[in-house]
């Protein structure tokens, strides 16, 4: 049952990047379609972090996505600037999700070190996953009002 559910959460993976990828093809600069290729890689490490319980590559991950946050809240792209405080409302969540993504797992890492088995269920992994869960909801939110075109 549980590796139904691993393949399942990376066959999942697997989809959005294909959406993601299609949706990343038209309509923005180069550097800002990189930095979103990065930040979707990096919510991948992230995943089979929190499926692995092995949480090590995620502090560098959250950094990446919050720097990511962070720059749009400073640079409203020009598709967004007609409802920028919505955009902005996105971009401040997925900051703070990023942040407490990398403080909880820097808790995590160091609440493990010395350990032979980790614990299955831990209040600071439920909140871990639960910021991974932000993570993802306001990329997709963001994503979906602000893109250019639709992906078909």
């Amino acid at each position: 049952m549980m590796r139904k559910r691993i393949t399942g959460a990376l066959a999942l993976g697997a989809v959005v990047a294909l959406v993601m990828t299609a949706g990343l093809a038209g309509g923005e600069e180069r550097p800002l379609k990189q930095l979103m290729g990065d930040n979707f890689a990096g919510l991948q490490v992230i995943l089979i972090a929190l499926i692995n319980a092995q949480y090590e590559a995620v502090p560098e991950q959250a950094e990446m996505i919050h720097g990511h946050a962070t720059a749009l809240t400073r640079d409203v792209p020009e598709a967004a600037a007609k409802d920028r405080e919505q955009f902005l409302f996105y971009a401040y969540n997925l900051q703070s999700h990023a942040a407490d993504l990398k403080a909880i797992s820097e808790l995590l890492i160091e609440h493990d070190k010395g350990k032979t088995k980790a614990l299955r269920e831990d209040h600071l992994r439920e909140a871990l996953a639960a910021h991974y869960g932000g993570v993802v909801e306001m990329c997709v939110a963001c994503h979906n009002r602000f893109r250019q075109r639709v992906v078909q």
